[in-house]
């Protein structure tokens, strides 16, 4: 039996449902979900389980399940369990509704086929035997290699602490046995394994990156400081004592948009004439603005272009020793013409401050330009100390190199002769021999099983065990089938062909024929997962009845001597219903049994986080069990929200379409007819702003009218409005009749 789902991901809506929170599933399961909910999604994720391969539709997704047994149940299908599905993929599998064409016969062991009976379960026997003789087969190759893998790893842990090698792991390992064509090196001598360390241990430098500094022309640039150092703004408009003194001017310039809307002083409180106004205003003018900008960007600019200094990769510590003199002497030189560089142009970048704090004079250019030509001259010369240093640490790496692979051998080679790695690969090729061997038995076996049923396949009697199923069904011999040529099921309704049958007829005629396959060739019901979705038509109804007590007979067990007195008759089973009342007629015999744990339920919601559509399962709510009236449930949850209303997404994502289906429940028994909530809305909601507000959310937030609607969730205030009218409009319209809803909550 399965206990849960541990996940589902990348399979249809179920984009990333973990199921740890789930309570456990019992011998009877309840699953409810509204239409698009993803129900059938479900469905297919253990129809999986019975066809042994992933939906063709979802090729990637991964699956799996927790089984009693304390093993899992995955998209590996390593595994066997013995599924039935009844969904639309059975359906469309098994029957064929076009005129003139049937389905498959029922596959039915004859009475008097005794010595094929027998054939047939030896074969199966024999099958199973050969299947178990894979698994072990395949568990000791997995264990074998697990061994090697474990000494592989552990042997390029070991490398990895004890060479200088970086990162190494079992696919470098199996690259040097590779090389060995089955017979392990030689062990180094000692003396020999010394000598190949204290060369990989021989100090060594790091080859060095090119040292690069910025020797492009600054003409440009420092042409650019220097126009704006002499460059002056001034008009009749300018204000001498604001010019002439630049801490007055920075005071004033910075005070002036403090005092756009205002005709006060902020400093003393005085009134400010319009004209005092007009005339700063013209003295920081949009020049003025301008060359504040120039000079920020040509400050910005210079300071961009000073040289760093040499890094620490370059320190003394990375070159050799022999030319540490002239490493200190080109660092020198360099570090001297930098400061130069760098020198020149901060008295510039000084300039400009002044300028800046006074722009309307003209600031004296420096005396000396960036010498640039020691700067290229200098890195020139610390860029050959570079080529010299890394020329002695390419030669020094090909004799550790050489060291290096001497040694990695070794160690390879005495870790595969600890565990006598040839030993462990001759008994992997030996079981994998073996599995080979039962996996082509098998595969014959099943053959053979395959034409001893379909020898044993008797369609007459095919015809009387579908044709006894559909009598308990309906309670009549209102629809038969009779076979027709070519092994095939012909519908008939009083001696001639059905013709014009509803969905809701076709749903249980398929599902009656899903009922007979469950017992065919001595299928052992106890040993079965039946998983059953949607038995009831969307468009037809009629045979919810019939439905829910031919599913009760057939799968619980009562027996007065027994306990429990009540059981399951297979091995579980699980029901997915949109229908709301044969949700609860099931519910009933499920709940009411003793013991509890006999039955659980659950809901598939579907959720939108981050604007993106998703499915998952959960443990059923209590208001859906609570309340036996759909329509009752909806008013309890509108009634819930416009109390309390939230944001949450999840919450709020069902709205429209809970308001819609309410609304018309509530229209088609007041009015005993339904031709659209937008003929009969206004009658409920007079005032035309909440009817047309109610509309449009009832329409445009329902998901199930619009899939694309659903991807959008509207806000709180708009969800609470809207729902608060529908409420008020059905109060106001039938006082009693909410009055009566309200109680019953």
């Amino acid at each position: 039996m399965l206990k849960r789902i541990s996940h589902v991901r990348d399979f249809g809506v179920f984009k990333n449902f973990s199921g740890g929170a789930l309570p456990e599933f019992a011998p009877f399961n309840l699953v409810y979900g509204w239409n698009y909910s993803g129900k059938t999604t479900l469905s297919r994720v253990f129809r999986c389980l019975e066809v042994g391969s992933l939906h063709p539709d979802y090729a990637d997704a991964t699956f799996s399940f927790i089984h009693q047994d304390g093993r899992t149940r995955d998209h590996g299908f390593v595994d066997p369990t013995i599924v039935r599905v009844f969904n639309e993929d059975f359906r469309k599998e098994h029957l064929l509704w076009e005129e003139e064409d049937g389905f498959n016969p029922i596959l039915l062991l004859g009475s008097e086929n005794i010595e094929k009976r027998r054939a047939l379960a030896g074969r199966n026997e024999d099958l199973a035997a050969a299947l178990d003789t894979h698994r072990l087969s395949e568990r000791e190759v997995a264990r074998l290699g697990a061994e090697i893998a474990a000494a592989e790893s552990e042997v390029a842990t070991l490398m990895v602490k004890e060479l200088p090698v970086g990162r190494l792991d079992r696919r470098h390992v199996k690259q040097i046995t590779a090389a060995w064509n089955g017979v392990l090196p030689a062990a180094l001598a000692d003396e020999v394994f010394k000598a190949e360390r204290e060369k990989v241990s021989a100090e060594q430098k790091d080859e060095l990156t090119r040292f690069a500094a910025d020797a492009s022309s600054i003409d440009d640039l420092w042409r650019t400081g220097l126009a704006v150092l002499t460059e002056q703004i001034g008009s009749a408009a300018t204000i001498p004592r604001l010019a002439e003194h630049s801490d007055v001017g920075s005071w004033v310039e910075r005070g002036l948009p403090l005092h756009r809307y205002t005709t006060r002083c902020e400093f003393c409180e005085g009134v400010i004439p319009v004209d005092r106004i007009a005339a700063l205003n013209a003295h920081f003018s949009s020049a003025f603005a301008e060359l504040k900008t120039r000079i920020a960007k040509a400050i910005e600019a210079l300071n961009r272009r000073k040289l760093p200094s040499i890094g620490g990769i370059y320190a003394k510590g990375q070159f050799y020793g022999d030319i540490h003199a002239e490493h200190a002497e080109a660092v020198k030189a360099f570090q001297d013409a930098r400061e130069a560089f760098n020198g020149a142009l901060e008295e510039l970048i000084s300039s400009l401050d002044r300028k800046e704090a006074s722009p309307f004079d003209v600031i004296a250019a420096p005396a000396r330009e960036p010498p640039l030509e020691d700067v290229v001259a200098s890195g020139e010369r610390f860029q050959r100390l570079v080529d010299v240093n890394n020329a002695r640490t390419r030669e020094f790496r090909s004799a550790k190199a050489a060291a290096l692979e001497i040694l990695k051998k070794h160690y390879v080679a005495e870790a595969m002769r600890r565990i006598d790695v040839y030993r462990l690969e001759r008994e992997i090729q030996e079981a994998t021999t073996a599995g080979d061997s039962a996996g082509a038995l098998a595969a014959r076996l099943r053959s053979e099983i395959v034409d001893l049923q379909a020898e044993l396949s008797e369609s007459t009697k095919g015809a009387e065990a579908i044709n006894d199923v559909l009598r308990r069904f309906f309670g009549k011999e209102d629809v038969q089938v009779e076979v027709t040529g070519g092994d095939k099921f012909t519908l008939m309704r009083s001696n001639r062909p059905a013709k014009n049958l509803s969905e809701g007829e076709r749903t249980a005629i398929a599902f009656c024929y899903f009922i007979t396959k469950l017992l065919e060739n001595g299928n052992d019901l106890q040993n079965t997962i039946v998983y059953i979705d949607d038995p009831i038509s969307s468009l037809d109804s009629h045979h919810l009845l019939h439905i829910n007590a031919f599913i009760k007979s057939t799968f619980l067990k009562y027996d007065e001597d027994a306990t429990p007195k009540y059981s399951c008759l297979a091995k579980q089973v699980f029901i997915s219903t949109h229908n709301y009342e044969f949700f609860h007629l099931t519910w009933d015999w499920m709940a009411n049994r003793k013991p509890k744990a006999l039955s659980a339920a659950y809901m598939v919601e579907r959720i939108d986080a981050a604007e993106v559509l998703s499915s998952r399962l959960v443990e059923c709510p209590k208001s859906i069990l609570q309340f036996r009236s759909e329509y009752l449930f909806l008013y309890h949850q509108l009634a819930a929200y416009a109390d309390a209303p939230t944001d949450d997404a999840l919450v709020i994502f069902n709205l429209g379409n809970m308001a819609r289906r309410f609304m018309e429940g509530y229209l088609a028994f007041k009015f005993f007819e339904f031709s659209g909530i937008d003929q009969k809305l206004p009658l409920v909601i007079t005032d035309a702003v909440d009817c047309e507000r109610a509309r449009k959310f009832m329409h445009f937030y329902s998901h199930t009218l619009s899939r694309a609607g659903g991807m959008k969730l509207p806000d709180l205030a708009e969800a609470r409005a809207a729902v608060r009218s529908i409420l008020d409009g059905v109060n106001a319209h039938d006082p009693v009749h909410f009055a009566a809803l309200r109680s019953a909550v």
